[in-house]
C-alpha cells in the first residue's frame, strides 16, 4: 500500500519520508493542506512504479519459460541487432553502424562503465554459434541480453514505463536468467551480467533492481577473489572489480545501505582505462577516488558507532572529510571541475558534457550530505556566525543543483539519481528555506530556481508522455510563490488568509488526539542520511570545515545577501525537536571490553 511506503530507494535515502508532525507544521504556515495532498499523490506514483517493476520478472517467466528453456530470437532478428557491429565473415568487424544497440552501447555507455573487454565481447558475438550459445549458456545469455537492452535504451528504444519498449523486452530476457546467475558456480561473465543489469536498473524504469544487482555482484566478486586480483592475466577481473566498486559504493551512499565491499581487504591494483580518459581528465580514476571518499564518509559518520561518538569528535571528522572532498574537487581539470561555471562550449569530446554533469552532481551530493550532517547533529552548539555560514552553504549547494538541471538530458537512459533524485532533494531543501524565509532578500532568486526545477520536471512529464507526472513536483514552486506573495502583502490585505490559517490550525488540533501516535509516511526535505541526532551534545562551539584553513570554497560568499540571517526550524526554533526520531540502536563495539560477572557472585568466590 502507498501508505506503507517509507522510502524511495532504501532504509536511509537522500529523499526520505518525513514525520507527519513536520509536514503539519509547514502546512500550518502555508495556511492550507495542499502540501499533504501533493505528498500523497507523489507517494502513490512511487508505490505504483515499484509494484509494477517487481511484477515484471514473474510475468515474463509465465509468458516465456513454460518449457523451462529460454526462447532465443531467430538468427535474422539477432543479426538485425548486431548489424554494423560485427560482420559474420573473416573481415575485421567494427562499430560503424548508427542504428544498432551494440554500437550505441560501446559508443555511449562503455566509456563510463568500462567493465567489458570490447574485443573479447565482440569476438563472441561474431561467432557462428551465437544462437546456440544463447540457448545453452544462461550466464552468457544474461550478459548479452543486458548489453543489448542498454544499447536499445541509448538508441531510442528505451521507455520511462516499466515493462514497455524494445529495451525492456531484452532486459526481461536477462532477468529470466537471474536465478542461474545466483545459484551457479560464479564466474567473470556472471559478475559482468549483474553489472550490466545494474546499469540498466539505474534508470527510472527499473530503479528498484539496482541495489539487488550490485549487492549480488559484490558478493560474487569477493567470493571469486577479484578484490585481490593482481596477476598480469587478471586484467579483465581488475577492470570489472573497480567498475563494480565505484558503482556499489556510490549506490550505497545514495541509498544509505551498507556496502558489501570491505575497503580494508582490497588489494587489487587499479588498471589504466584509456577509453575512460577525456583528454586531461581521467574519469575512471577520479570516480574510483570519489567512491573511496564516500565510503569513508558513510563509515565515519553514518554507522551506529560513529553516531554515538562525542560531538567534538564527530564535527572534527566532518571537517576532515570536507577538506578531502575539496581536495578531490581541486584535482579535476577546470572545465570538468564542480563549483566552476558549467561551460558546454569547452566540452568537445563525445560524452564530455555527460561526464562533467555527473562529476558536478557527485560532488554536490556529497556536499549536501555533509552540510546536512553538520546542521542536524552539530549546529546547535556552533557559534551563530558558523551556523549562518553552514546554512548559506546549504542554500548555495541546493541552488547549484537546480541551476544544472537545464543540462540534464531528459531521456530513459539517464540515471534516476541525476534525472530526479538529486534535483528533487535540492528542490525540497530550497522549498523549506523559502517557506521559512519569505521576507529574506534572496527569496526571490530562490523562487526563480524553484521555477527552473519545476520546468525540468515538467519536461520529464512531457518526455514520458505523462508516465511520470512531473507537474506534481512543479507545484512545489507554485505553493512557495503563493505563500511568499501572501506573506509580503500589507496586513490589511492578508487578514482573510490569516483567518483561514487559524481555522486550519484549529481544525488540525481538533482532529489530532494527543495520545495517538503520529504517522511517519509523508515526504519532506529530511536529513539526507535518514540518521538521527546524538542524544547528548557537548557544550561549546565546534569548528566546521568551511572555516578551516586550506579549504577551497567553490562559491563566492557575495552570492548571498549577508545582511539577514536564514531561519531553519530545527536550529533556530527552540520548540522544534526530533521527538519522532529514535536512536539507531545500541553500540556493540565495546561489548566485550569489560569483564562479565554472574549476578550474586563476588570476585573472591563463594
Amino acid at each position: 500500500m502507498a501508505s506503507q511506503l517509507t522510502t524511495i530507494f532504501g532504509p536511509n535515502p537522500n529523499i526520505s519520508f518525513f514525520p507527519e508532525r513536520r509536514v503539519r507544521a509547514i502546512s500550518q504556515r502555508l495556511g492550507h493542506n495542499r502540501l499533504d495532498q501533493l505528498l500523497d499523490e507523489i507517494r502513490a506514483v512511487v508505490a505504483t512504479k515499484v509494484k509494477n517493476s517487481c511484477a515484471i520478472p514473474q510475468s515474463y517467466i509465465q509468458r516465456h519459460l513454460s518449457t523451462g528453456k529460454i526462447q532465443v530470437p531467430s538468427r535474422d532478428i539477432i543479426n538485425g541487432h548486431i548489424s554494423g557491429t560485427c560482420a559474420l565473415t573473416d573481415l575485421f568487424y567494427s562499430l560503424a553502424g548508427n542504428n544498432n544497440p551494440l554500437a550505441a552501447y560501446f559508443d555511449s555507455v562503455h566509456p563510463i562503465y568500462p567493465f567489458l573487454c570490447p574485443d573479447t565481447f565482440r569476438a563472441r558475438v561474431a561467432s557462428q554459434d551465437l544462437v546456440q550459445s544463447l540457448g545453452t549458456d544462461k550466464v552468457w545469455a544474461a550478459l548479452f541480453y543486458a548489453i543489448v537492452a542498454i544499447g536499445c535504451q541509448n538508441n531510442e528504444g528505451g521507455s520511462f514505463d516499466t515493462g514497455v519498449g524494445e529495451a525492456w523486452s531484452y532486459f526481461e530476457r536477462s532477468l529470466s536468467c537471474f536465478q542461474d546467475l545466483l545459484f551457479g558456480r560464479g564466474s567473470l561473465a556472471a559478475v559482468q551480467a549483474l553489472l550490466a543489469m545494474a546499469i540498466f536498473s539505474s534508470t527510472v524504469s527499473a530503479f528498484n533492481f539496482e541495489p539487488l544487482m550490485l549487492t549480488e555482484a559484490a558478493v560474487m566478486a569477493q567470493g571469486l577473489g577479484y578484490h585481490r586480483s593482481n596477476s598480469a592475466q587478471e586484467g579483465p577481473c581488475r577492470r570489472t572489480f573497480w567498475v563494480l566498486y565505484y558503482m556499489e559504493k556510490t549506490s550505497c551512499f545514495a541509498t544509505g545501505k551498507t556496502s558489501v565491499l570491505d575497503d580494508a581487504n582490497i588489494s587489487c591494483a587499479i588498471p589504466d582505462m584509456m577509453e575512460s580518459t577525456f583528454h586531461d581528465y581521467d574519469w575512471f580514476f577520479s570516480f574510483v577516488k570519489y567512491a573511496r571518499l564516500v565510503s569513508k564518509i558513510h563509515q565515519s559518520l553514518f554507522t551506529i558507532s560513529s553516531v554515538s561518538q562525542p560531538l567534538s569528535n564527530y564535527n572534527s571528522v566532518v571537517e576532515s572529510l570536507r577538506i578531502e572532498l575539496e581536495a578531490w574537487r581541486a584535482t579535476i581539470p577546470t572545465r570538468f571541475r564542480p563549483g566552476e561555471k558549467f561551460k558546454t562550449r569547452c566540452l568537445h569530446e563525445p560524452l564530455a558534457v555527460q561526464v562533467a554533469l555527473s562529476t558536478h552532481f557527485l560532488y554536490l551530493n556529497a556536499l549536501l550530505t555533509l552540510s546536512w550532517t553538520v546542521l542536524h547533529y552539530g549546529a546547535v552548539r556552533l557559534g551563530s556566525a558558523q551556523q549562518e555560514l553552514m546554512k548559506r552553504d546549504l542554500m548555495r549547494t541546493a541552488r547549484s543543483v537546480l541551476e544544472l538541471t537545464v543540462h540534464i538530458e531528459v531521456a530513459p537512459s539517464t540515471p534516476v539519481w541525476i534525472l530526479a533524485v538529486l534535483p528533487l532533494s535540492a528542490l525540497m531543501i530550497l522549498f523549506d528555506l523559502v517557506v521559512h524565509n519569505a521576507n529574506h532578500p534572496e527569496t526571490g532568486l530562490s523562487l526563480a530556481l524553484l521555477d527552473i526545477a519545476g520546468g525540468h520536471f515538467s519536461r520529464l512529464e512531457y518526455a514520458s508522455n505523462g508516465a511520470l507526472p512531473g507537474s506534481l513536483i512543479a507545484e512545489f514552486a507554485h505553493l512557495a510563490r503563493q505563500y511568499v506573495s501572501e506573506t509580503r502583502k500589507p496586513k490589511s490585505m492578508s487578514r482573510d488568509s490569516n483567518e483561514r490559517s487559524i481555522s486550519f490550525q484549529a481544525q488540525d488540533r481538533v482532529g489530532t488526539s494527543p495520545s495517538a501516535p503520529e504517522p511517519t509516511t509523508s515526504v519532506a526535505p529530511a536529513d539526507p542520511t535518514g540518521l538521527v541526532a546524538p542524544a547528548v551534545l557537548p557544550q561549546g562551539p565546534e569548528p566546521v570545515a568551511s572555516d578551516a584553513p586550506g579549504v577551497m570554497q567553490p562559491w563566492s560568499p557575495a552570492s548571498l545577501d549577508r545582511s539577514e540571517a536564514l531561519f531553519l526550524p530545527y536550529i533556530d526554533d527552540p520548540t522544534y525537536y526530533f521527538g519522532d526520531l529514535q536512536l539507531l540502536g545500541i553500540d556493540l563495539k565495546d561489548l566485550f571490553d569489560h569483564s562479565y560477572q554472574l549476578p550474586g557472585v563476588s570476585d573472591s568466590g563463594v
